[in-house]
């Protein structure tokens, strides 16, 4: 190879370099970036499914869905009103052997569809005892008997434990009242 031949090869190759400085680069984006887009949607698509549930109790667009709010509201007046003559019993005998209520379950329809029973459409339901109808008290549960039938019980809401799932709902739909989405106009 001759000096001109070098000479010539080396001038363009820096003539690329030259090029390459007005030149525009697009710097590959990340994978890390597409996975947490993909993330974010999945976010939003999970709120937006939590709010629309969630909308059908607010709005009650079905008869049944009307029928399993006045079931549990229902099912809680009895509950308070056998609390409230439990409390009168006791402050008027002022007798600690006196009788008083362990456990009060209910046979409700609500325990007889698999949304409740088996679904996570129960948090929905408690949720708008709570936010709409104002019980701040007790919460709304549904257990199996050793016989194998289903009931409706209300336990205090500060000792109610949720599993993972609930946890999630209740999280987002608490995020939404407290910010005042438009998912809670009505409360």
């Amino acid at each position: 190879m001759s000096i001109t031949d070098a000479l010539s090869n080396f001038s363009k190759k820096l003539s690329r370099f030259e090029e390459a400085e007005s030149a525009v680069f697009v710097k590959p984006e990340s994978k890390d970036k597409e996975l947490q887009k993909k993330i974010n949607l999945s976010e939003e698509e999970k709120i937006e499914k939590i709010r629309s549930e969630y909308e059908k109790y607010l709005n009650p667009v079905s008869k049944e869905i009307e029928e399993d709010e006045e079931s549990l509201l229902s099912a809680l007046r009895i509950f308070k009103a056998a609390k409230l003559a439990e409390g009168t019993e006791v402050s008027q005998k002022k007798n600690e052997n006196l009788s008083s209520i362990h456990q009060l379950d209910f046979r409700s329809p609500l325990c007889q569809k698999q949304a409740y029973a088996y679904g996570s459409s129960l948090i929905y339901l408690s949720y708008w005892l709570f936010a709409v109808q104002g019980e701040k008290e007790w919460t709304p549960s549904i257990y199996k008997s050793s016989s194998g039938e289903r009931f409706l019980e209300f336990v205090p809401r500060e000792t109610k434990t949720y599993n993972y799932e609930e946890n999630a709902i209740l999280n987002v739909l608490k995020t939404l009242y407290q910010t005042g989405g438009q998912i809670d106009e009505k409360v």
